[in-house]
């Protein structure tokens, strides 16, 4: 096994893993007495459904289920006990788990590299000139910015970021990397960014962005962007049947990010005023897309 074989694996039993989190969901749900509300509702009703679990969650008796429930939360908490360290603090807890998001994007640049960029055209000469930049918006611990830079050794990147404490993260994994005189960090939003003409290539990872603000930040993105410069959005991938697209949609409303219907974000990316917009596949077997937009000049 190679390690695209490993990562397609890995995609697959996490299938598995987030199935167990939505029948969980439901279950805590009926036992409480409290209902599940909104997108969170409407998304793990749609993987019940697909599971053929909608009738027994909804009917069986609260004695019935808590055993159930229990037995989820025994392998879900166990596994994670085992992955974590048992002293931590909750928000020890949640800086490992940013950590754990950010490591999985640093991932990327080496696909972008290989196969996104030179379907893009002029990107990849744009990134290996001097003056290169990136802005990496959601920029979170600073992986993907520090994993880009040592792809292409004469970018410079900005990051920005809502949360100060994922702010502080990234400074000190950019310190750890030795890259402080080639990133800047930011904390604010996307949307709020006052650069122009200044970037060769903006990346969204719209699964962790409300839509109302995917959608502010695609349009703002467009004057960030040097002319000939490209957008890059990422978005959840809707799974190869429909029980892997409702879960692929469950996992990021649980993010607080957007789901975009078949065609809605190709769409924003044209409505924003991008050229040369297309979809992207993602890896084989990873639950993500592109939409790229190239901004006319």
């Amino acid at each position: 096994m190679d390690i695209e074989g490993l990562r397609t694996m890995v995609a697959r039993h996490a299938t598995s893993a987030n199935a167990l989190v939505a029948l969980g969901l439901a279950m805590e749900a009926r036992i409480s007495g409290t209902p599940l509300e909104g997108s969170v509702a409407r998304r793990t009703g749609a993987v019940l459904a697909e599971l053929g679990a909608s009738d027994v969650a909804a009917s069986a008796g609260v004695i019935e289920l808590t055993p159930v429930l229990a037995s989820i939360r025994v392998d879900l908490l166990s596994g994670g006990k085992l992955l974590s360290r048992s002293s931590e603090s909750v928000e020890a807890l949640e800086a490992r788990l940013r950590q754990a998001f950010g490591d999985v994007s640093s991932g990327f640049p080496a696909l972008l590299k290989r196969l996104i960029a030179p379907q893009l055209a002029g990107l990849p000469e744009r990134l290996a000139a001097p003056g290169a930049a990136f802005l990496d918006i959601g920029v979170g611990v600073g992986a993907l910015s520090v994993s880009m830079l040592r792809q292409w050794p004469g970018l410079k990147a900005v990051g920005v970021d809502p949360l100060p404490e994922a702010i502080a993260q990234a400074a000190a994994n950019v310190r750890a990397a030795g890259l402080e005189h080639r990133i800047e960090l930011h904390t604010g939003l996307g949307q709020d960014i006052a650069d122009t003409d200044a970037f060769d290539l903006v990346f969204v990872p719209s699964a962790f962005i409300p839509e109302p603000d995917v959608r502010a930040i695609v349009k703002r993105s467009h004057a960030a962007l040097r002319p000939g410069g490209w957008l890059l959005l990422a978005m959840v991938n809707p799974g190869p049947d429909s029980l892997g697209d409702a879960l692929a949609r469950f996992r990021t409303t649980m993010w607080g990010g957007t789901v975009f219907e078949k065609g809605a974000a190709q769409d924003l990316v044209d409505q924003s005023g991008y050229a040369d917009s297309r979809l992207l596949p993602g890896p084989t077997g990873a639950p993500v897309a592109f939409v790229a937009g190239r901004k006319r000049g």
